[in-house]
């Protein structure tokens, strides 16, 4: 990990009984709010919000019961494979990387993504990873935005990684099975569009030199800050 010589380490107000580099999601959360770096990264604008998805307060959303029973039904659909939440999301997006390979456009298709998404981040990024660590990085493109947890079934986290179970090997192998209309391979799809867009969003937030990655694509994906 790049060493940053004014980093501040995350005060552990709300100790964890793991060892910090086995911090579980709600643990390193809560220590980045003590420590105060969603103000500092302005990820959100409205610090009650950064509370709410900590507190449980999600039970009191009157949507909750249908989204609930949406859960029930894709669960309950075993055929011809059985489908999981980030179904719609997967397809969608190896649909629109296959569409870019073919074209010979996936270099400007990936740009496109993080220009987009980066004006919600990059320019707070830096900051919050010249003051609080590299493992800044990680959470805000990981546990923290709604892009990584709504992708993978989980994320396991330590200090400087994350591991992910891949969405699009499973799906890409049913699509080929079922349709056969697919250019694209799975190892197309970590070259072509997850380690560019994370690369993507280093050069964005101006932290080429200052920070880089290691990403190990397999079954388990594996993104290191090295």
């Amino acid at each position: 990990m790049s060493a940053h010589p004014n980093n501040q380490e995350i005060k552990d107000t709300m100790a964890s009984e793991k060892p910090r580099d086995e911090m579980n999601r709600r643990d390193f959360s809560r220590n980045i709010l003590a420590g105060g770096v969603l103000s500092a990264l302005s990820l959100i604008t409205i610090p009650e919000r950064a509370e709410a998805w900590l507190d449980g307060n999600f039970r009191n959303r009157e949507d909750l019961g249908d989204a609930l029973k949406m859960v029930e039904k894709t669960y309950a659909d075993t055929e011809p494979y059985p489908h999981k939440f980030n179904d719609a999301l997967v397809k969608l997006l190896l649909r629109d990387i296959d569409f870019a390979v073919k074209k010979g456009i996936e270099k400007e298709f990936c740009e496109d993504y993080v220009a987009r998404l980066g004006v919600l981040v990059n320019k707070h990024l830096k900051k919050g990873v010249t003051q609080f660590g590299d493992d800044v990085f990680l959470w805000a493109m990981f546990e923290r935005t709604s892009c990584g947890y709504q992708l993978y079934e989980y994320i396991d986290i330590k200090k400087g990684k994350r591991s992910v179970p891949c969405p699009f090997k499973p799906m890409l192998n049913h699509l080929a099975k079922e349709m056969g209309t697919y250019k694209i391979v799975w190892e197309d799809v970590c070259s072509n569009w997850c380690s560019p867009t994370w690369h993507g969003f280093i050069k964005g937030a101006g932290l080429t030199g200052k920070i880089n990655i290691k990403v190990e694509p397999g079954d388990i994906c594996t993104i290191r800050v090295v």
